[in-house]
């Protein structure tokens, strides 16, 4: 099927099916009757949205159109291919994410641009290639597709960072639904970045599809403090022996945001490893949802797999659905997995204060801690410290 028809098809299962409701399994905990009882237009403006680039290469998008003018590709090193998926192609596009999912649905059928990166065998790029998605546009909708190939034995670092109004003021809402999908090669190194910080009145959802070869790592860290609605689903495929994934997430959420992260691991074959740690801290009467699955398949022997999913809830209006799970079909196995919901600790916030710091500082202080342990994870030092940056900045605001 050529990518037309897996478009047209897409077009009509989209509305055939509509969205979603909460009386499905997988989406029971999330409402999205605002997207679909909205009216989104596909017009286009510029943006007048400012980003800080992460140095290396830059592709921006303004709501939904990429822009030569203010993305900086220079020249590329041989071997390397970036511009707008409408003008390069590849037929494994739109062999990875599922049409049966609404949001891939309608991705697949209305996708007007994305981006499109192909690392060659071999090649290592030390300068991570920055995606920025600027979105200012009351009322539209932005469907982004993306698609990642990194060649065997290669190494690439790609950040996708969504951006829209930080002013805390209402404006009609817009849509951003983004599908990315990523091809790690035998031998590759993929380390895939994500921060999401949509507008406080934005509904944003992603879908995520990596298929991991033999020998390779993939790592995703996804950190979320903007929409008001939105959703990450992470889907990985192990499909050669000892492939590597590594998924870590951190959602922080205020006033009535509801995010959903929903991640699903395929171990396929054996002696594969996959570990997963998502951490939410939230506040005022924000609501989280994580439900992660693991699946071994019969077979996939040596699998090592752990899963945390840990919560901080800084009142007690905020709540958080969490499901861990493990499917397992092989008996020489290492899986773990496990959820926690709490508070900050008293009895460490009373021993701050008795050193002479203050509460606030002293509440800010542990609450970053808590948060910590996802940001050690993050290899790329400019990217690490936008996310610090971005921690801190969203503590401010709460504590």
């Amino acid at each position: 099927m050529n990518l037309n028809e897996l478009r047209n098809k897409a077009e009509a299962d989209f509305k055939a099916n509509g969205f979603p409701t909460t009386k499905e399994e997988l989406w029971r905990f999330t409402d999205v009757s605002p997207v679909a009882g909205a009216e989104f237009s596909r017009q286009w403006k510029s943006s007048g949205l400012a980003f800080d680039p992460l140095g290396g290469i830059a592709v921006v998008f303004e709501n939904g159109k990429l822009s030569l003018e203010k993305s900086s590709l220079g020249a590329l090193p041989p071997g390397v291919r970036i511009g707008s998926i409408m003008d390069l192609v590849d037929p494994r596009i739109g062999t990875l994410a599922d049409s049966q999912s609404a949001f891939v649905a309608a991705n697949t059928a209305y996708f007007s641009d994305g981006a499109f990166i192909e690392v060659a065998d071999g090649m290592e790029l030390e300068a991570p290639i920055h995606l920025v998605f600027l979105a200012d546009l009351p009322g539209a909708e932005f469907h982004l597709r993306n698609f990642v190939s990194v060649g065997k034995g290669a190494k690439a670092t790609v950040v996708e960072e969504f951006i829209g109004d930080p002013a805390d003021r209402s404006i009609p809402s817009y849509w951003t639904n983004a599908v990315t999908e990523v091809f790690v090669d035998d031998g590759a190194v993929a380390d895939h970045y994500k921060i999401q910080r949509e507008s406080k009145t934005a509904y944003h959802f992603q879908t995520l599809e990596a298929h991991v070869g033999a020998d390779a790592v993939f790592s995703n860290h996804s950190v979320a403090v903007g929409s008001a609605l939105g959703r990450n689903d992470i889907r990985g495929k192990l499909t050669g022996e000892g492939g590597e994934a590594i998924c870590n997430g951190l959602y922080l959420l205020k006033d009535q945001q509801l995010f959903d992260t929903h991640l699903f691991m395929d171990h396929a074959v054996p002696e594969c490893k996959s570990h997963e740690l998502y951490k939410g801290i939230l506040s005022d009467k924000a609501r989280a949802v994580f439900c992660g699955r693991i699946l071994v398949q019969k077979g996939a022997q040596q699998t090592d797999a752990i899963q945390n999913n840990k919560n901080l809830l800084l009142s007690r209006g905020a709540k958080v659905n969490t499901l861990p799970q493990l499917e397992i079909y092989a008996d020489d196995v290492k899986c773990t997995h496990g959820a926690t919901v709490g508070e900050l600790d008293a009895t460490a916030l009373y021993y701050l204060q008795t050193r002479g710091i203050d509460p606030k500082q002293g509440h800010a202080m542990l609450t970053f801690a808590f948060a910590n342990e996802v940001m050690d994870e993050v290899n790329c030092k400019p990217v690490k410290a936008h996310i610090e940056a971005l921690v801190h900045d969203w503590l401010d605001k709460v504590s």
